[in-house]
């Protein structure tokens, strides 16, 4: 808290690397505030005209049936063949996005600054940060890729998953060491 008594216009004098860590967990967050602005004309309108129909739902009484016995699949004819799953509905991946755009950079900032406080060479934090920035931009990018099919899809699920696992591991297990080791 004795941070926050003090004189304002402290962000320019920072160093580089803290520079750089808060730019991106602040480009996540802009492109998050705009994600919501998507998702809220979704569904239901950046007039809000929609809100009693989304909210509200169907209003007529549902019928109960009462189940005589166990679930039962039901095939149309051929449906065996089917895929096990369906593509995820846009407004699904509108929601996963939403979600990830506001925790991902949050996990990584946090991370991004324990590793800062580390032993680690100056050029070593900005590689494994950038590293980790890159996996976590292409972790949330990665479903949008995927959803139309496009090309290299796989590549870009792939690539996100080994930046993230590798460099979050790094930057967790040093500061670790640092902080426990005799």
């Amino acid at each position: 808290m004795q941070d926050f008594t003090q004189p304002a216009g402290r962000l320019r004098p920072l160093p580089v690397g803290a520079r750089a860590v808060y730019s991106v967990f602040l480009v996540f967050t802009l492109l998050g505030l705009v994600l919501t602005l998507v998702l809220t004309h979704d569904m239901v309108g950046i007039d809000l005209a929609r809100v009693d129909n989304y909210y509200g739902g169907d209003t007529a009484p549902v019928e109960y049936v009462e189940p005589d016995g166990g679930p039962e699949l039901v095939l149309p004819p051929g449906g065996e063949e089917l895929a096990a799953f369906e593509p995820i509905p846009h407004r699904k991946l509108l929601e996963v996005t939403h979600f990830h755009l506001f925790s991902m950079p949050v996990y990584l900032l946090i991370l991004s600054h324990l590793f800062m406080l580390s032993r680690a060479r100056r050029a070593s934090k900005a590689t494994w940060i950038t590293l980790a920035s890159l996996g976590t931009l292409l972790h949330v990018a990665a479903p949008w890729v995927a959803a139309p099919a496009m090309p290299g899809a796989v590549a870009v699920y792939g690539i996100s998953g080994v930046l993230m696992l590798v460099s979050y591991a790094v930057m967790s297990t040093l500061p670790l060491w640092e902080m426990w080791r005799s």
